[in-house]
């Protein structure tokens, strides 16, 4: 098959930002892997201009389009309108479709999804810019972060509060981004199950026994992306996670009905953390996470026994049905 992979045009350039460049490393990845399975991989940057980019997914008669567009021109918002186009051009596409990718977008809205359907999510509320701390709001530690980005961004060790005053602060901080999302802060265990379609994979845990004292476990934009710094190295991903079967079970089941809840298809991650007695809550749901071969869904991919390009030919099978 002819398989056009779309990208966000600026990721090529120095200047931009780390968790944007990311994608470089699964562009590259997926080429090689498609080329193994015999299709013809062509790589197309999306930027501003609709017709540039549409035209080359026309001119090159592309049978499949692999989308690892995660915004256009960097921000993330644009991520949904991209998939729509696609839709709009008839094209089988890998990863979730566009409604999807808006809804998991602002994870104020999946929150309140998730427990209309009776699934636990942590306390929480939305504060929209420029607003003060919600009154009354009484759980301690909590996280303020923006409601409507992913990757980590907006997310430091200052964003924990420990009381009201903190709280303001960290909402100024994050309040840039727009809707700020607060959020009880859960200590416990934090895991992640992948899905390749409906599949579950095998479930990863962030390790963060190596946090200095006074630091959060937390997994910022700085452990996310700046690579060897201390935060980096106190968070370390252990896949499969040694977890009881219990907690197996637990996390598997909460992770399929909130990963079902929003119409996820192709390939995600769902994020669960525990509170201090053990018991999971349902933190985000991430359709087209990031799937280069350092990433998490990788891992996890590894982790079931697949190669790199297995598990690539597996994400085009799902968006070819």
């Amino acid at each position: 098959m002819n398989v056009g992979i779309l990208y966000d045009e600026i990721a090529g350039r120095n200047a931009a930002p780390a968790d944007v460049r990311d994608v470089l490393e699964a562009i590259e990845a997926v080429v090689v892997a498609l080329r193994e399975l015999g299709h013809a991989p062509l790589t197309i940057p999306v930027g501003p201009d609709l017709g540039a980019w549409t035209g080359l997914l026309r001119a090159s008669r592309v049978d499949l389009v692999f989308n690892l567009c995660e915004g256009v021109g960097g921000a993330a918002a644009r991520e949904a309108h991209v998939a729509a186009v696609v839709e709009l051009m008839g094209l089988p596409m890998t990863g979730s479709g566009s409604e999807t990718l808006a809804l998991a977008r602002r994870k104020d809205r999946v929150n309140a999804l998730l427990a209309a359907a009776g699934l636990p999510v942590p306390a929480w509320t939305v504060v929209m810019p420029g607003s003060r701390p919600p009154a009354g709001w009484d759980r301690f530690p909590a996280i303020a972060k923006p409601a409507a980005e992913d990757a980590s961004l907006g997310i430091t060790q200052r964003s924990v509060a420990r009381g009201c005053d903190e709280l303001g602060a960290a909402i100024e901080e994050a309040a840039p981004y727009g809707p700020v999302l607060v959020q009880e802060f859960l200590t416990g265990r934090e895991l992640a199950v992948g899905f390749i379609g409906d599949e579950p994979l095998p479930i990863s845990e962030i390790d963060y026994a190596a946090v200095p004292d006074g630091c959060w476990p937390l997994l910022s934009y700085r452990a996310k992306w700046d690579s060897g710094s201390e935060e980096d190295i106190a968070t370390t991903p252990r896949c499969p996670a040694s977890i009881g079967e219990e907690t197996r079970r637990r996390a598997l089941g909460l992770a399929e009905a909130a990963w079902r809840l929003v119409g996820g298809t192709g390939y995600g991650r769902v994020d669960l953390r525990a509170d201090r007695d053990g018991n999971l809550y349902v933190l985000e749901v991430n359709p087209n996470p990031d799937i280069a071969p350092s990433a998490g869904l990788a891992r996890m991919a590894r982790a079931c026994g697949w190669s790199y390009t297995e598990m690539i030919q597996r994400i085009v099978r799902e968006a070819a049905a």
